[in-house]
């Protein structure tokens, strides 16, 4: 197996495992974007510029999302 299939194969087995144990879809988000964090800053090095090029996107999403997610509790929070 290459590395990008070792790759491929941590994202599909943290996704899984975020699914399984996350209550609540923000939690789900949450933790699908670290996960691709790591992922493109311990497999930059074997990633080539396309295949990161290409998990940029959904990264930004999902920091859209999780700043959506933030402000959601803050709000929450001072709402009282």
């Amino acid at each position: 197996m290459d590395v990008e299939d070792y790759i491929v194969l941590f994202l599909a087995i943290w996704t899984l495992t975020s699914t399984l144990t996350a209550k609540t879809v923000d939690v789900f988000l949450t933790l699908t974007l670290i996960g691709l964090l790591i992922t493109l800053e311990v497999g930059s090095l074997f990633l080539s510029k396309e295949q990161k090029e290409s998990l940029k996107p959904l990264i930004e999403l999902l920091l859209v999302i999780f700043a959506l997610i933030v402000m959601k509790k803050v709000y929450d929070v001072l709402a009282g």
